[in-house]
């Protein structure tokens, strides 16, 4: 006699507890049967419950990465996850710069009229943007960032969404140059208006090019150098400077517990740094957050001196997590590109060797929803 079906509800719960960081486990799992293929497939109420109840852990699937002038963005996938081919594979002249709510930013200006592409990995879709007419005159630098636009979003499934691509560029001056003070502007451009706003009101201040962006609540925040972060006010619309404490070369925004703080490399040393509440003045100072000693934890890293001056060395924050990236090399020596948890302080290495700019890719990736491969 055949054992009787499992209650669809039971088979939910089932499946709801298949971790989210090898998607292969759900796609498995679609092949048991049609009922379980019926779920996985067809019910987006299910999907959408899945990622709720996995929304504190995020699955990171992969890197983006700007290998080089002759290779361009390629994506190094951690799981089976395998994206069509990014649009980077078109001209290897691309730069991938922001990634965030399962979209990929691409500067396309090194090889034609500026402009980006905002790339989805997971369904594939590709949009391409001009920059906005005023950004083209002289410009010396400029960054960017890529954002869900819907309000109230909790970012568990944004495919195919409106979004926000924020460009803050740098105009020199006359008689200045493009590592000196410049006039600093920022635009958004809305997919739904398909347009960008009026630029900012501009700030006396250098901003580096093609550095990623972080957010928290209503602002994106972006390393300039190590003495300030650059501040935009999604909701005001408008560019400030926040000083930073005394760092080595450079220090890069991050969320401390829904707040900003920064994390920064000083040879085998990272030192976090959190910002504090405003005081009776109405400025808010900086409180060393967390020290971690690099030798106890990466025995090999007591070789390499990690020199305050390289300004090539990689660090990243992976927002959504406690995780940073950071390389472990100097002139001399390449030990490749770790991750460290901030909290646990376990570290894992991700990629051989050093990379100058690499982007995490962080996104739930379900069934019915993508036409990537595995």
């Amino acid at each position: 006699m055949a054992l009787p079906a499992l209650m669809v509800e039971l088979v939910e719960e089932i499946l709801l507890r298949l971790p989210p960081d090898e998607p292969e486990h759900l796609f498995r799992a679609g092949a048991v049967c049609k009922a379980w293929r019926r779920i996985l497939f067809d019910d987006s109420g299910f999907r959408r419950r899945y990622c709720r109840f996995h929304r504190k852990h995020r699955p990171l699937l992969g890197y983006v990465l700007n290998v080089s002038l002759r290779e361009g963005v390629q994506f190094v996938p951690t799981t089976t996850f395998l994206p069509p081919l990014p649009p980077a594979a078109a001209s290897y002249s691309y730069r991938a710069i922001d990634c965030r709510h399962g979209r990929v930013l691409i500067d396309t200006s090194e090889c034609g009229p500026p402009g980006f592409i905002v790339w989805d990995p997971i369904t594939g879709d590709q949009q391409h943007l001009r920059f906005p007419a005023h950004a083209q005159e002289n410009l010396s630098s400029f960054t960017g960032a890529v954002l869900c636009a819907v309000d109230g979003c909790d970012h568990l499934d944004c495919h195919g969404g409106p979004f926000l691509v924020l460009c803050v560029g740098g105009r020199c001056t006359e008689g200045t140059h493009a590592v000196g003070v410049e006039n600093t502007w920022a635009s958004v451009y809305s997919s739904q208006a398909g347009a960008w706003s009026a630029q900012t009101s501009s700030i006396d201040y250098y901003v580096a090019a093609r550095e990623p962006s972080l957010l928290i609540g209503d602002a994106l925040y972006f390393a300039v150098c190590s003495t300030a972060i650059l501040k935009y006010d999604l909701s005001r619309h408008g560019l400030s400077l926040i000083e930073t404490p005394r760092t080595s070369y450079k220090s890069v925004p991050i969320d401390i517990d829904g707040g900003l703080g920064l994390v920064e490399p000083y040879r085998n040393w990272i030192y976090t740094w959190s910002q504090q509440d405003n005081g009776a003045n109405g400025v808010g100072g900086w409180l060393q957050h967390n020290v971690v000693k690099l030798e106890t934890l990466i025995p090999t890293c007591r070789r390499v001196i990690w020199p305050p001056y390289n300004s090539d060395d990689v660090i990243r924050f992976v927002e959504g997590t406690d995780t940073v990236l950071f390389s472990l090399n100097n002139y001399y020596i390449d030990q490749g590109v770790f991750t460290l948890d901030l909290k646990s302080r376990k570290v894992r290495k991700v990629a051989e060797t050093w990379h100058r700019h690499i982007l995490p890719y962080t996104c739930f990736y379900t069934p019915g929803t993508t036409c990537a491969f595995l």
